[in-house]
């Protein structure tokens, strides 16, 4: 009957040649028919009456499709309640196949939002193309900050709409008995409008006025501060708080999702660039320039503008270029490896659990062919029976879509955690599931339900009347096709787990080697400070040496506190790199072209990091500067064949003697070059800029407390930075872990979607052959050479997948190369784990569809056959 009413209505809307939803062209065309009639002599009143009944024609169209319409959704709701009926009879079948989908939906759109977050999605800030950090240099790089002079100079340039000023540093912030240490940025007022679009929860933005004299006492703070640390206190605002010990008017709560110039910045001061010497956080001089590019104005013209500008206002800058650098900065070489390799994991994932539930689909038609014949007998087209399909899949997809979301949600949260901080740190992007990301587990869960329901739908609804109708469905022995597909399936799932398992097995070997390889050196235990001491309390060297003492003692008052220590940086990566030829006193020596990581050390380094002294000595408070102390490496690199002990080397126009040889410190990392020789030299005494490293037992206290603690002590010495040595590991490591771990989730997922789907396959094809299984039974064939017949189907199947998987993973190996430590692509324990897995798995899953033959009641269903 609804065929009958939908051709008769296309028929009728098809004769009048009119658009039965537009009432407008209906009109417009009865006053044409009109029209013509009169045109042809017709009487005005027969014109007139020949077009309404033509209108009648239509609204009588209208009324049928109407009719029609209300029949679709009279029938798709009867599909949805079907589909719901038997979904809930069947729970664990539905669970199972929506609980993949789930999986699928959810991977993908954490690994979306993760790498749409950190990767594709520019800055949240208008015409972001415009924006860019500038400074100057020469050809191989300089410092990040200009002088406020050039700053000024360019805000008059026509290169540039605007130019700000944001440097970054941390504070210590006091909330009641709460003491913190959070990211403060110093900047000037007009930052915000150069941004652009950014407005304040509560209060107002900074004014032009404020930064400058008297006006500094000022500050806005994040909504994350405002509501962890003051309770999201409605009164805060117009409110006075402690930061670094003086008391600041709060005018201003700025959004979470705010993010410039860092991250992870929590506080903003201002500044009018005038005042800097007034203030701790001017005391370098300099500051980092933001702009915005004036439109119109080509990019070379514009940096040529900038550089004249900056020279004129600076004599230092001659002999410079500009650097342009956009607002976030780029990914690092591990990262730029591993997130498209873990993007195409997520996808294959993806497509592996489709794949799985597009399976579970058809051996769940096989049941149901008499269904489908039924149906079919009484009437129903072919087009019925698969729209009933596809809502049922379809019902699956939604909720596998709703739970997708909420695992993507949980993902998002682990990978917030996992990630490491500065790949997190680089975007000004918070990473969390916002527009953008619902958008893409809807596409998710539609690609997932098409891919998963559309071709189970196809060829299950496919019958045989004739065939089907019979007492109990035997099946019958499969097709060729039928057969090369389900096998092609399966062994394209078993390829990719274990392609997957190859790739997370070396991956997670590598971050063990990592983690557990010896450094030389010992940083447990071990907190580092750097210190920014104001330049109006220079002394001499006797004075600031007093100040070191004085500090040394601050420290020691704390009981924890065993040893302390002053350095320029420490390791890893926190001395000089001197790049170059480096030469021995040897007669005839060649010069070795090394790059060598240089500490300047006081004596107490040494035993306080455990670095072992090989021969030689540590140094002592007599040293003078060319006395020096190498590691093992540099010593055999220069003296191969004699003791480096006294010995003179030589870089550029250094003379340095040597006086002891210590124990080389190893700083495990992807990049052969982060592991070079080290050199150490006598420390020069506490100047503007120092380090000093504390070893504490059982744990040195919170950073905040030890900033507190110095903040009341000594006043004329800022804290630039505080935290734990191992942080910089913890930092280093970060990557490669996050890498392993997201890998082994993947290959897991994987392995277990292989399982499940070789599982399926054999399930749906053996009740496909229960037929042949019974002619076997029937020619005298035992139920253990039966089981037999379907397990050497099966491994011959499990081979081959294994084999194609091996090739795959070959590649995939290779393309590691630059992401293993310390162990080949081709290492032996990784494939024979990977190898040995699969295949157990692979055989434990073949075993169940084996078994369950052996119980099956063969003559019977020979009989009915």
């Amino acid at each position: 009957m609804l065929t009958r009413l939908l051709a008769r209505a296309r028929g009728l809307l098809r004769r009048n040649r009119i658009d039965a939803e537009v009432e407008d062209e209906l009109r417009f065309r009865i006053e044409m028919e009109t029209q013509a009639n009169l045109a042809r002599g017709m009487a005005p009143d027969d014109a007139s009456r020949t077009a309404r009944a033509a209108f009648g024609g239509v609204q009588q169209a209208k009324e049928m499709v109407r009719e029609v319409r209300a029949l679709w959704i009279e029938s798709l709701v009867q599909d949805v309640r079907y589909a719901g009926r038997y979904l809930a009879a069947h729970r664990y079948f539905t669970l199972g196949a929506s609980g993949m989908l789930a999986v699928g939906i959810g991977i993908t759109t954490a690994m979306f939002t993760i790498v749409d977050s950190l990767v594709l999605r520019p800055v949240p800030f208008r015409e972001p193309v415009q924006l860019a950090h500038l400074w100057l240099g020469g050809d191989h790089g300089g410092i990040v900050t200009v002088s406020p002079a050039v700053i000024h100079a360019w805000r008059d340039c026509a290169a540039f709409d605007a130019v700000e000023s944001a440097v970054s540093n941390t504070g210590l912030v006091e909330a009641g008995d709460v003491v913190v240490t959070r990211a403060v940025a110093t900047v000037t007022p007009g930052v915000f409008g150069m941004l652009g679009g950014v407005a304040a929860l509560r209060g107002r933005l900074f004014d032009p006025t404020d930064g400058g004299p008297g006006q500094t006492d000022r500050v806005l703070v994040s909504e994350t501060v405002w509501r962890s640390l003051f309770d999201a206190d409605e009164g805060l605002v117009g409110r006075a708080i402690r930061l670094d010990g003086q008391w600041v008017s709060v005018i201003g709560i700025l959004p979470a999702d705010f993010r410039f110039p860092s991250a992870e910045t929590a506080l903003w001061r201002p500044t009018d660039l005038v005042s800097v010497r007034a203030r701790p956080e001017g005391w370098t001089r300099t500051a980092k320039a933001y702009v915005r590019f004036a439109p119109g104005v080509p990019r070379e013209d514009a940096l040529r503008l900038a550089l004249e500008a900056a020279r004129t206002a600076d004599s230092s800058t001659a002999g410079q270029r500009p650097w342009v650098y956009p607002l976030t900065s780029p990914l690092d070489s591990f990262s730029r490896r591993a997130v498209p390799l873990l993007s195409g994991g997520a996808v294959l994932v993806f497509i592996a659990l489709c794949a799985n539930v597009c399976v579970l689909l058809l051996a769940r038609f096989t049941p149901r062919r008499r269904e489908f014949s039924v149906r079919t007998m009484l009437g129903a087209p072919r087009s019925r029976l698969v729209r009933q399909v596809l809502t049922e899949t379809g019902v699956m997809g939604v909720l596998g879509t709703a739970v997708g979301a909420a695992i993507a949600w949980a993902l998002v949260s682990m990978a917030r955690a996992l990630l490491p901080e500065p790949l997190l740190l680089r975007t000004l992007n918070p990473l969390s599931l916002d527009e953008r990301a619902v958008v893409a587990t809807g596409v998710a869960g539609l690609l997932a339900t098409l891919g998963a329901g559309v071709l189970p739908a196809w060829i299950g609804t496919k019958v045989r009347i004739g065939e089907s109708l019979r007492v109990l469905d035997c099946g019958g022995t499969e097709t060729r096709r039928a057969r090369a597909f389900t096998q092609t399936l399966l062994i394209g799932q078993l390829a990719l787990a274990c392609t997957l398992l190859v790739g997370a097995t070396l991956l997670t070997r590598s971050f063990v080697n990592l983690a557990t390889a010896d450094r030389g050196f010992d940083t447990s235990g071990i907190t580092t400070l750097w210190l920014n001491v104001d330049p109006a309390s220079d002394a001499d060297a006797i004075g600031r040496a007093v100040r070191a003492r004085n500090l040394e003692e601050t420290f020691r008052k704390m009981d924890v506190v065993q040893d302390v220590a002053w350095s320029y940086g420490v390791p890893p990566g926190g001395g000089f790199i001197a790049s170059g030829e480096w030469r021995s006193d040897r007669p005839g020596a060649s010069a070795n072209e090394m790059r060598v990581t240089r500490y300047a050390v006081s004596p107490e380094f040494f035993s306080l990091y455990r670095i072992g002294i090989v021969s030689g000595r540590a140094f002592s408070s007599l040293d003078s500067p060319s006395d020096v102390v190498v590691s093992e490496e540099l010593g055999q690199a220069l003296w191969p064949d004699a003791d480096p002990l006294g010995r003179t080397l030589f870089f550029e126009r250094e003379s340095l003697r040597v006086v002891g040889v210590a124990r080389e410190i190893h700083y495990p990392s992807l990049d052969s070059q982060d592991d070079g020789p080290e050199l150490y030299q006598p420390y020069g005494g506490v100047a503007n800029t120092a380090m000093v490293s504390l070893r504490c037992a059982p744990e040195c206290p919170d950073g905040a407390l030890i900033r507190h603690r110095l903040a009341s002590a000594h006043p004329e010495v800022r804290v630039q930075d505080v935290g734990p040595v191992e942080r910089a590991y913890a930092a280093k490591l970060a990557r490669p872990r996050a890498a392993a771990w997201l890998a082994v989730a993947f290959a897991v997922m994987a392995a277990l979607g292989a399982a499940g789907g070789l599982y399926t396959v054999l399930s749906y094809a053996v009740s496909r052959k229960h037929r042949e299984l019974a002619i076997r039974a029937a020619l005298g064939a035992s139920p253990k050479q039966i089981r037999r017949a379907v397990l050497r189907d099966s491994v011959r199947v499990t081979a081959t997948g294994l084999g194609v998987g091996t090739l795959t993973a070959i590649g995939l190996a290779r393309g590691l190369v630059s992401m293993l430590y310390g162990l080949t692509p081709f290492d032996a324990l990784s494939w024979v784990l990977v190898l040995g897995l699969i295949g157990v798995t692979a055989l434990g899953a073949c075993w169940g569809p084996a078994r369950t033959v052996t119980r099956l009641d063969l003559q019977s269903l020979l009989r009915e056959e």
